[in-house]
């Protein structure tokens, strides 16, 4: 099993939510726009200072021998 590296496969997703108040950036393939929103939410609300992130990542399986292990 390892990171989907098929042309069309969807790219890994990138979310991060305030702790403080529930808001949330889009989602986004490029971390640097998540954490970008994280620094302007933290400069409007200073006292919102911890951030949890999702990230979706798209894998696939490749069986040996026609067994998944």
């Amino acid at each position: 099993m390892g990171p989907e590296t098929a042309p069309e496969a969807p790219k890994m997703v990138h979310e991060l939510e305030c702790m403080s108040c529930d808001a949330a950036a889009d989602p986004s393939e490029e971390f640097e726009t998540a954490r970008d929103w994280a620094f302007s939410h933290t400069g409007r609300n200073p006292s919102h200072r911890q951030y949890r992130e999702t990230v979706t990542r798209f894998w696939r399986m490749t069986p040996t021998d026609g067994k998944c292990l």
